[in-house]
């Protein structure tokens, strides 16, 4: 279940927004300036997926302590 707001962030950038970038390219309704913007928003997408998915700490407060 969501608890953090960043792990809601998480998901609605890696299943809504940047998904709905590559659409909207495809589609042709917007232009990307080349491939590398493309080629960022997949390794963009690969973080968010690493970010989400990770061992998620039992308290987030200690720092590594």
């Amino acid at each position: 279940m969501l608890k953090k707001y960043r792990d809601l962030l998480a998901l609605l950038l890696g299943v809504v927004v940047i998904p709905a970038i590559w659409v909207m390219q495809g589609l042709g309704v917007i232009e990307l300036s080349g491939v590398e913007v493309l080629g960022a928003t997949i390794a963009i997408e690969t973080l968010i997926a690493q970010f989400y998915f990770r061992k998620k700490p039992t308290d987030e407060n200690t720092n590594g302590q």
